[in-house]
């Protein structure tokens, strides 16, 4: 029974880390298709996990939430509309976030875009 017990744990272990494995690709992904949509240059190549959740999902079953940060540049000065690196030789980091819903991204931020606006996915 037990050895039963350790196999279930390590199988559960194995699924949870391909799971998540994926999901940060498409994490990747999406922040990488946004950035170029947005002009913007997606520094690192990497979106960072930061927090994992339970949540209810489309039809309440539950599911893993994950919230992902990334950084970016933007290339322009909020304050002057001017080239960053015309102030600084290393231009302005921004960091934004991804959220995940299982295998769904339900929510975008990029903090350059008008405060306080969303973009959720569908």
């Amino acid at each position: 029974m037990e050895d039963l017990l350790f196999i279930i744990l390590i199988l559960a272990v194995i699924w949870y880390w391909w799971d998540t494995q994926q999901c940060n690709e498409i994490a990747l992904a999406v922040c990488k298709q946004k950035c170029i949509n947005a002009g913007l240059q997606l520094l690192d190549a990497t979106v960072t996990r930061q927090r994992v959740w339970l949540r209810r999902g489309s039809a309440s079953s539950v599911q893993i939430c994950r919230l992902y940060s990334f950084e970016y540049y933007n290339g322009e000065s909020s304050e002057t509309g001017t080239s960053v690196f015309a102030r600084s030789e290393f231009g302005e980091r921004q960091q934004g976030y991804i959220v995940l819903i299982g295998k769904q991204v339900v929510e975008t931020k990029f903090p350059h875009e008008d405060a306080g606006t969303r973009r959720s996915e569908s």
